[in-house]
C-alpha cells in the first residue's frame, strides 16, 4: 500500500516498493547512445518526473499509461526540481484507488444543484431543448459530474469539469446585471456546453490522461461536433442561434494561437471566453499556493500556465 505521497517527498529520500500511477512515458537516448526512459508519475497530491537509466531498464517491467506501479529508487534533484531515479519497477497488484485520483474539495451535490438551477431559469425554448438533450440524459449527467476539467493544469481532478462550469455560471450571473442587453440564456447555454468536449478528450483510470481523440482532435472541436449533432436532432432549431452557440464553443479560447479555430463574434462569446479564462487562471494560481503550503519561500517557481512566478506571502 502507498506510504509516501508526492507532496511530502524530500530530496535524498529512498523509496522501496512505493506506489504511483503512470501518467506519461517517453523513451530516449543519451548523446552517447545509451537508452533511458522518462516517466511522469502521479498520485492524488501531484506529479513528479522520473528516470530509468539504461543500467536499470532490465530491472523494470514495461508499463502503460494509466497503470499503477511499485518503484524503488531515490529522490534526486534535476534543474532545481525533484526527480525520481528508479532502480526497480513492477506493476502493482494491490492498491487503494483513492490514493491516486485527486477529487474536487467542493460538495459536488451542491455544485450539481447550481447547474440544475441555472438550466431551470432558461426561457428560450430552443436553448431549453438543447440543454435538456444533454443534462436530462442520466448517462451524460453522471459522466459530467465526475469528469476532470483538465489533464494537469486547471481543475485537473474528479468533478473538476462541473466545478469549473459552476464557477463560470456564478461569474456569468454576476456580469449580466451590468449588461442588460446581453442574451442571458445564450451566455448560460455557452457556459454549460463550452467544455463538454473534455468528456471525450480526457479519460480516467488510475490517473487522468488524454485519449487518442483528445490528442488528435481536441476538446473544442469535439465539443462543437457533439453540440452540432444534438442540434441536428432538434426540430426547427433556428439557424442563427445554432451559429451563435457553435461560435461560443469554437471561440471560447478567444484566440487562434490559444487553440480556438475562430474568434468570438458576439458579446456573449467574448464574455464566455474571459469568464472561462478567469476560472482557469485563478484555479491554477490556487494550485500553486497549495503546492507551496508550508514551504519557507516568498516566491513560487515559474508556472508554465500562468507564465510567471507567484508571491506567496
Amino acid at each position: 500500500m502507498k506510504t509516501n505521497f508526492i507532496k511530502d517527498l524530500e530530496t535524498g529520500t529512498k523509496l522501496t516498493s512505493e506506489q504511483f500511477a503512470v501518467k506519461g512515458i517517453r523513451h530516449g537516448k543519451t548523446a552517447s547512445g545509451s537508452d533511458y526512459i522518462d516517466l511522469i508519475l502521479s498520485d492524488k497530491t501531484g506529479e513528479i518526473n522520473a528516470k530509468i537509466w539504461e543500467s536499470n531498464i532490465g530491472n523494470c517491467a514495461e508499463v502503460e499509461i494509466g497503470q499503477v506501479v511499485e518503484i524503488s529508487g531515490n529522490v534526486d534533484e534535476f534543474r532545481e526540481k525533484q526527480q525520481l531515479k528508479i532502480s526497480f519497477l513492477q506493476e502493482a497488484s494491490d492498491f487503494d484507488l483513492g490514493d491516486f485520483l485527486p477529487v474536487s474539495e467542493k460538495d459536488l451535490d451542491k455544485v450539481w444543484k447550481t447547474v440544475q438551477d441555472n438550466i431551470k431559469k432558461i426561457k428560450n425554448k430552443h436553448i431549453q431543448r438543447l440543454l435538456d438533450y444533454f443534462f436530462l440524459d442520466n448517462d451524460f449527467a453522471e459522466k459530467f459530474k465526475k469528469a476532470p476539467g483538465a489533464e494537469r493544469i486547471h481543475h485537473a481532478y474528479i468533478g473538476g469539469l462541473m466545478e469549473h462550469t459552476a464557477e463560470m455560471l456564478d461569474s456569468a450571473n454576476a456580469l449580466i446585471p451590468n449588461y442588460p442587453k446581453m442574451d442571458k440564456d445564450l451566455l448560460i447555454c455557452g457556459t454549460l456546453l463550452h467544455d463538454i468536449g473534455k468528456m471525450q478528450e480526457l479519460a480516467v483510470s488510475h490517473t487522468i490522461y488524454r485519449t487518442l481523440e483528445g490528442s488528435m482532435v481536441g476538446h473544442i472541436s469535439l465539443g462543437s461536433a457533439t453540440v452540432s449533432k444534438a442540434i441536428d436532432s432538434l426540430k426547427d432549431f433556428p439557424i442563427e442561434l445554432r451559429a451563435k452557440i457553435l461560435n461560443m464553443i469554437l471561440g471560447h479560447h478567444e484566440r487562434l494561437e490559444y487553440g480556438s479555430p475562430v474568434r468570438p463574434m458576439t458579446r456573449e462569446a467574448f464574455a464566455l471566453a474571459y469568464i472561462d479564462n478567469l476560472s482557469a487562471k485563478v484555479n491554477t494560481a490556487q494550485k500553486v499556493y497549495n503546492a507551496n503550503e508550508g514551504n519557507d519561500v516568498k516566491f513560487s517557481d515559474r508556472d508554465f500556465a500562468l507564465e510567471t512566478k507567484l508571491y506567496l506571502n
